[in-house]
């Protein structure tokens, strides 16, 4: 069973990717609170200590970093507010990318890119929009596999055994679909992310309730836990 210290169950999260040396995947439906628990596990991370300590690559593939979010989540500390917004370097500087070839020719560098000495994450938000569009050009299944294996071999992998390497977390912020196979929501292309060794974060959301569901799971998923949150100022907070 995954323990989680119930005061600090983002932290948690953390030491549970590093033990395990896995990536962090978060996926849910809109609303459910992706980016906001990214922010909340990189900012809370960086500023654990009395000392602040770290930086974060923030990748916004296809949605704005949400700036506006990081200063809610840590309102009542200006100098953690101060401290993150110097220390999380946001790539493409001033918008998302606008298609699958701008994010893939920035991924294709991405795992040779000199990334700050200090770096403890890289974010990438979300990793599957622009993906499921370029797939979607494609009917024939032959082109389509070719494309993902290409993305998988070229872009992801090299990025992953960097972050291994250099002892940095990787976090993927995922689309979701409905998979009628299992009667579970799944992130877009589960089978190829199923590749990787992961921390899996999937939020839900309960029709016409602020109640939300987190299944965490880590490699068995058997071995996973669920716990009900909400989205306050604060972030998600657990109930």
């Amino acid at each position: 069973m995954i323990e989680l210290d119930n005061s600090d169950f983002i932290s948690s999260i953390y030491n549970l990717s590093h033990k395990n040396r896995s990536v962090i995947s978060i996926s849910g439906k809109s609303g459910t609170g992706k980016t906001t628990l990214g922010i909340q596990l990189v900012g809370t991370i960086l500023t654990s200590e009395r000392s602040y300590d770290g930086s974060c690559v923030w990748v916004q593939a296809s949605e704005q970093f949400p700036k506006k979010r990081l200063v809610s989540l840590f309102k009542d500390s200006p100098g953690k507010i101060d401290y993150l917004l110097k220390n999380i370097f946001v790539y493409p500087p001033k918008k998302p990318f606008s298609n699958y070839r701008e994010q893939s020719t920035f991924f294709n560098d991405l795992g040779t890119l000199s990334l700050p000495s200090n770096a403890k994450f890289v974010v990438i938000d979300n990793i599957s929009h622009h993906l499921r569009f370029a797939v979607s050009l494609y009917s024939d299944i032959k082109r389509r596999s070719i494309l993902l294996d290409r993305f998988f071999n070229s872009q992801l992998f090299p990025l992953i055994m960097r972050c291994l390497r250099d002892k940095i977390v990787l976090i993927l912020i995922h689309e979701v679909s409905f998979d009628p196979a299992s009667g579970r929501t799944q992130s877009f292309f589960n089978k190829l992310y199923s590749r990787i060794q992961t921390v899996t974060i999937t939020l839900s959301k309960r029709f016409n309730s602020s109640v939300k569901m987190m299944e965490i799971e880590c490699g068995d998923t058997s071995n996973g836990r669920k716990l009900n949150y909400e989205i306050r100022d604060s972030g998600l907070s657990r109930l």
